[in-house]
């Protein structure tokens, strides 16, 4: 059985070994740019995957953005409507305060022009009482608007600020 090895010369049994180890590197080779280009292709997939996320992503914040930003607009303009009506309303106070204020004077003028002589005995001390409570009466009445204006002012403020931080939160 050996002899037919022999009758082949040494030199060919080596070229056949380097041919063969030769096949086998190609073959590693082969399979390496295979699993190479494989890894290459799931390397693309997942850059146009995590691209496509951040897309998404960046667009859900801006759009998140603008609905925050016109739900802040939203409520501060309701905000400044409610403050116009307060201010409207106490314009109307302060209307009706002076005349209330110019009904007790000509209530005080028309009593002293009566001529009437207990008037005029009562009047000078009836004239110092409601000089007093018209007096008392326009400082109250200044009083209260203040009051109201700033009450007015901070409600509506307050009101304001939650609906723009509900508006924020999404509610």
């Amino acid at each position: 059985m050996t002899a037919w090895l022999r009758l082949v010369p040494s030199w060919a049994w080596w070229a056949l070994a380097l041919a063969v180890v030769a096949g086998g590197q190609q073959l590693r080779v082969l399979s390496a740019q295979a699993v190479a280009s494989g890894a290459q292709r799931d390397l693309s997939d997942y850059r146009s995957g995590v691209a496509e996320r951040d897309r998404r992503a960046a667009m859900f914040v801006i759009q998140e953005n603008q609905r925050r930003q016109a739900a802040t607009e939203k409520a501060d303009a309701e905000a400044q409507q409610q403050l116009a009506a307060a201010r409207g309303d106490a314009e109307r106070a302060g209307s009706a305060l002076e005349r209330l204020q110019q009904r007790l004077a000509a209530a005080e003028q028309r009593s002293r022009d009566a001529g009437n002589s207990i008037t005029a005995q009562l009047g000078a001390s009836a004239e110092d009482t409601a000089r007093v409570r018209a007096d008392m009466l326009g400082r109250l009445g200044e009083a209260v608007r203040l009051y109201a204006d700033i009450a007015d002012q901070r409600g509506i403020a307050g009101t304001a600020c939650e609906k723009a931080y509900d508006g924020f939160r999404g509610e």
